[in-house]
């Protein structure tokens, strides 16, 4: 009878709710239909992967900021870029041999284009497009208006997207396309730059 009381109490003990502890949430398992077993894998990795993601994003953010406070202490390099007939220029802030962001500028008849590319390990982590198309062409009048202006905020991780926000907006598709661009585009600055 004792060595009964002990194998109930230990299989108590032992089979207490596995998420009390962690605070994850438990799910019916539809593919048993069993109410008290526990699907677990969707919602704890999703769960995960959304506060890694998160808390890196912050990580990045404070990143930015913290080059933004030290602009003024970091190496400026100013490089003019003839890519356009109405030109460009990029300035690069540097720790060393780090360049830690770069400010590109290209000027067009229609608009211009800023990028701001904050750069860790040799690579971007954080990018800001931003996209200003003018009312009339610069060359019909000398007080040309902003017609619209479109701003791209993505933070990167290992040159993969990890969150996008276009006018304030999160964008939830074409992650791998974005991507890809903003990887050309940090390419073809970095040739044009040792030209």
């Amino acid at each position: 009878m004792l060595r009964l009381i002990t194998i109930i109490a230990v299989l108590v003990m032992g089979c207490g709710n596995p998420y009390a502890s962690t605070g994850l949430k438990e799910v019916i398992n539809r593919d048993t239909l069993f109410p008290d077993t526990i699907k677990k894998k969707e919602i704890i990795i999703s769960n995960l992967a959304a506060e890694v993601d998160t808390a890196y994003n912050n990580t990045i953010l404070f990143y930015k900021d913290s080059i933004d406070n030290q602009n003024r202490k970091l190496k400026k390099v100013n490089k003019s870029l003839d890519v356009s007939s109405e030109g460009g220029e990029a300035i690069l802030y540097l720790s060393g041999k780090d360049t830690l962001k770069m400010n590109i500028t290209f000027y067009g008849e229609t608009g211009k284009s800023v990028y701001v590319l904050y750069l860790r390990n040799g690579g971007p982590v954080f990018y800001i497009d931003t996209t200003t198309f003018y009312s009339e062409p610069i060359n019909i009048s000398k007080d040309v208006k902003t017609d619209s202006t479109t701003v791209d905020k993505i933070i990167l991780r290992n040159n993969t997207i990890v969150s996008w926000f276009q006018n304030g907006r999160k964008v939830k598709d074409k992650y791998e396309e974005k991507g890809q661009e903003v990887r050309n585009f940090y390419n073809e600055i970095q040739t044009i730059i040792k030209q």
